[in-house]
């Protein structure tokens, strides 16, 4: 059975409600076609099914990396 457009949209507005309450924050950026074909190569490597797991580890590596030079 396919779901209603205000099914989804209320379902995306729970989600994103949760987020927040998890201290958890947007973000969104432009990056060049062939970072995200590496981040989507990782993707599939690991089985996961988005993409925000693996800019989120690549964060905390590129800032972590930073921190301790």
């Amino acid at each position: 059975m396919k779901e209603s457009a205000e099914e989804i949209r209320r379902k995306v507005a729970a989600h994103r409600a949760r987020q927040l309450a998890s201290g958890r924050v947007a973000l969104n950026t432009y990056v060049p076609g062939e970072l995200v074909e590496a981040i989507d190569r990782i993707k599939e490597q690991r089985g996961v099914t988005g993409r925000a797991l693996i800019v989120e580890e690549a964060l905390r590596f590129y800032i972590g990396a930073k921190q301790r030079a």
